[in-house]
């Protein structure tokens, strides 16, 4: 995943150097009613279990501005990995996040842009485990050792709503860079844990409320 982040993010400053190279970056640029954006965000923040990388990837979003001030949007989030952690044991683990939202312009001062943005979180995670020579898990990552065994990964449907604040500046007529920090909410419904086909765990409900920095530095460029 790491490595992927890195050549997304490598490819979205080629193309948007591409399209800088063919305006006037002095002049700045603008979003009009009609236009159709992508693009990708990341953080620097570390968080969430995403390791020592540089950047973590926060999402892919295409933008639609229906006016000026109006922009819907939607963002999607995957992580998907299939892992042989011992020559007996295989991890299936497979994560995503669909956020549809809209954007409402509250400043506009020539090529520089600030909204507020409301999304709606829904997402799934699903994990497996599975051994030839011990114990098979489905619904999360690890064999567990005791009745009341906390685990790390766990299958779950999510739903909830997040609220953004961020700030964009149009370095020609297609290039973009900006900014967005957030709060949400959400609550996860963990999925039950089966242990060689047999309920250990029941599903239960957790609730959060967490400050959203995965979109912290956002680069994009217009396709329309």
């Amino acid at each position: 995943m790491k490595q992927l982040t890195m050549v997304l993010v490598g490819v979205f400053l080629s193309v948007g150097t591409l399209y800088a190279q063919d305006d006037d970056l002095g002049s700045g640029g603008s979003l009009d009613g009609g236009d159709l954006l992508i693009e990708i965000t990341a953080s620097p923040f570390n968080g969430d279990g995403w390791g020592d990388q540089l950047l973590h990837f926060g999402a892919f979003r295409a933008r639609y501005a229906v006016t000026d001030v109006l922009v819907p949007r939607l963002g999607v989030t995957m992580d998907l990995n299939n892992t042989q952690s011992t020559p007996d044991e295989v991890l299936t683990y497979g994560q995503y996040e669909v956020m549809p939202g809209l954007e409402y312009h509250l400043r506009i001062d020539g090529a520089f842009r600030s909204y507020a943005a409301l999304d709606l979180i829904f997402g799934q995670r699903n994990v497996s485990l599975e051994s030839s020579t011990g114990s098979s898990v489905d619904g999360a990552s690890e064999v567990p050792t005791s009745a009341n065994y906390n685990f790390s990964d766990r299958g779950f449907l999510r739903y909830g709503v997040n609220l953004g604040f961020g700030a964009e500046y149009h370095l020609g007529s297609r290039f973009y860079i900006g900014t967005e920090i957030g709060f949400k909410l959400y609550q996860d419904n963990m999925v039950e844990v089966m242990v060689d086909g047999e309920k250990f765990q029941d599903s239960v409900k957790d609730s959060y409320a967490k400050l959203n920095t995965m979109n912290a530095i956002r680069i994009g460029f217009k396709l329309l």
